[in-house]
């Protein structure tokens, strides 16, 4: 089989270059030209090579390929290798398909930024780096990739680096995804201890024993737990959105937070070794769902509310993987990638529209002014809580259906547990995404953007036609909808978001051979999960199907008239709006010693005691050498002097001695 993967990789690297070297001197056009020819190039190679892999035999669609020897000694070598297999195919479709909606998005959004240029190199950058992650046939060059990734989120997150805030938020996605990269740098030492090599096809194949699994797994996991924002790593996500939008929508559709569940998928041989390893990847991935949906009910910024809406959804992938359905994981991981896409792009429309603003408490009535982006958020909505036949209700049910399939052919109340906070965590998305939804689009207006009414819009429609309007500048398009640069990448991620589960399972209605994502996927990544009976899965679907309506009928009941915000002194609420004031006990038991700390040390052992002690050291040379320096008089009288007194020292001593 054909591998083209490495030209999906040179592609975006040349136009990071390219941008990152002449940018600064190329008009608009041409960065365009670079930057979406970059990322449009890599698309279209990876479509290709889809293509090329469905007409290949099932057993001949795993290529590895060797692009150059880098280290040998004794029986070890290690290549600079890609491998292309389903896995890898189905991730660089969605990392260069939505990244080339994204740059195209970008175009509008970013149209006034004076850094347009550095904003299109490091896009090119991001994509690279994921693609190097994503094609690595070893787990050093996957590290390599991995560390690209983080490196490209620090420098998108700060981009707009003249805000304090920005640069802060940088620092801390950086920071603790350090702490991930760690946890897999350790994995893959114990790896390489174990299997003697670092590649996927040696290192699959071979058997830990079930604490080494357990060790190198859960080592992987923290990786994963730090990429994908799961519990305790998640702080980093919601911070991310100083970025701008479509960064927003970079990472947490098609890049950065998607490394995780892949890595799980691609190590899925040494997760399977390790039931206590799958155990903790279903619980913190269930915990991480619930715990991220209880604080977006309550948040304002609607960035904010989808920061916290993906990290609840990586938790749905990790729970399918917990239990085994890792073609689950990667399912919803795909629809998710369309719809949450969608969201930060059409939440950016909101904001480009009202000129920057992201607080809820000052928008509503936008329904009409912002036809597209408010048909397209809803369709989102709707995918995202799992409302038939949209896309997300075939991928949530798909897990939820598997883990209750798990529950009853083992009898383990923990799966029990994981199912009843999934079906929980499907309400409180549909409220708190209807809130959203609600908050921006229904009931009156109550920004600071001027709004007029319809009667106004008429008159100074007419006025400005006419030449003739009064009283400064004509207002009746100060709010409208995206151009068509910005809004035809909404319109797509919206048929994807409507169409784009029927690539996955329907068990549901009794075809249980209907499962193309799974089939595609199977050379690469084998389910080892309960199947579920047609009536088990109706029986999940049902519940969950009902539970989301409720929350979207709650959501109506309370905002459907407009979003009215009421200060609210329950301590329960004020825990939850607050984040569980997670930030502020690490700030007062973390950082704030580690500050204290470092500023100690700068004070007493960088100040007196290395400075001081240099200077101490400096002024003991100067001393000396002032007083020897006296010595070198140049008069010879005083030297005969130095000699007559050196004589008579030494005959002293003699006499003396003898």
């Amino acid at each position: 089989m054909a591998n083209l993967s490495l030209w999906v990789l040179v592609f975006p690297l040349l136009g990071f270059i390219v941008l990152g070297l002449a940018g600064r001197f190329m008009p608009r056009t041409a960065i365009l030209t670079v930057g979406w020819g970059a990322c449009g190039l890599a698309f279209l190679i990876s479509a290709v090579n889809f293509f090329i892999m469905l007409g290949t035999p099932v057993a001949r669609r795993i290529s590895d390929q060797v692009v150059y020897h880098w280290i040998g000694a004794g029986s070890f070598s290690l290549d600079f290798g890609t491998r292309l297999d389903p896995l890898s195919m189905t991730m660089l479709l969605v990392v260069t398909g939505v990244g080339l909606l994204i740059h195209i998005y970008s175009a509008g959004y970013m149209a006034d930024d004076q850094s347009f240029w550095r904003f299109f190199a490091y896009l090119n950058f991001f994509i690279f780096a994921m693609v190097t992650l994503v094609i690595a046939n070893n787990f050093l060059f996957l590290l390599v990739g991995w560390g690209l990734v983080g490196l490209a989120s620090y420098l998108l997150i700060g981009f707009w680096y003249q805000r304090r805030s920005a640069i802060a938020a940088a620092q801390k996605a950086f920071v603790i995804n350090v702490i991930g990269d760690f946890g897999l740098m350790l994995a893959i030492f114990l790896i390489f201890l174990g299997a003697g090599r670092l590649d996927y096809a040696g290192v699959f194949g071979h058997n830990f024993g079930a604490a080494g699994a357990t060790a190198i797994a859960l080592l992987l996991f923290v990786a994963c737990a730090a990429k994908s924002a799961q519990l305790p790593l998640y702080m980093w996500l919601p911070d991310a959105m100083e970025g701008p939008t479509p960064v927003s929508a970079l990472i947490h559709a098609a890049t950065m937070v998607t490394a995780g569940v892949y890595l799980v998928a691609r190590a899925y041989p040494i997760f399977n070794q390790s039931p206590a390893a799958l155990g903790v990847v279903a619980g913190i991935g269930g915990a991480t769902a619930l715990y991220a949906a209880t604080i977006a009910l309550f948040q304002l910024d609607i960035k904010r509310v989808l920061a916290y809406s993906t990290i609840s959804q990586l938790g749905y992938m990790f729970m399918a993987e917990g239990v085994q359905n890792y073609s689950g994981g990667i399912f919803h991981l795909v629809t998710h990638a369309f719809f949450k896409a969608l969201l930060f792009l059409g939440a950016g429309a909101v904001i480009h529209a009202l000129a920057g603003e992201q607080d809820m408490r000052k928008m509503g009535g936008l329904w009409g002014r912002l036809r597209v982006t408010g048909i397209t958020f809803l369709i989102a909505a709707l995918a995202i809580s799992g409302i038939f036949p949209l896309a997300g209700f075939w991928s949530k049910d798909d897990i939820l259906a598997s883990v209750l399939a798990a529950a009853t052919s083992s009898g383990n109340v923990w799966y029990y547990v994981l199912w009843i906070v999934g079906i929980v965590t499907a309400g409180l998305t549909a409220f708190y995404m209807f809130r959203l939804f609600f908050g921006i689009f229904s009931g009156d207006y109550r920004g600071a953007v001027a709004i007029p009414s319809e009667f106004e819009d008429v008159e100074e429609e007419e006025a400005a036609a006419s030449g003739h309007h009064h009283g400064g500048p004509v207002r009746y398009n100060a709010i409208h909808d995206v151009q068509p640069v910005m809004s035809i990448p909404l319109i797509i991620l919206a048929i994807l978001s409507v169409i784009g589960g029927f690539i996955g399972s329907m068990a549901l209605f009794g075809a249980p051979g209907w499962a193309p994502l799974t089939s595609f996927l199977s050379p690469a990544v084998t389910n080892h999960a309960a199947d579920p009976s047609v009536g088990l899965a109706w029986t999940s679907t049902i519940i969950s199907l009902v539970v989301a309506l409720l929350g979207i009928a709650g959501a109506w009941r309370l905002y459907g008239k407009g979003f009215a915000f009421k200060e609210n002194a329950n301590p329960l609420y004020r825990l939850v709006f607050h984040k569980y004031y997670v930030d502020e006990a690490l700030n007062a038991v973390l950082v704030r010693p580690v500050q204290a700390v470092g500023r100690g040390l700068s004070r007493y052992l960088e100040g007196d005691v290395l400075d001081g002690g240099s200077r101490g050291i400096s002024n003991v040379f100067r001393g000396t050498s002032s007083v020897l320096r006296r010595v070198q008089t140049g008069y010879m009288r005083n030297y005969a002097l130095g000699i007559l007194l050196g004589v008579v020292v030494i005959i002293v001593y003699y006499a003396v001695r003898g």
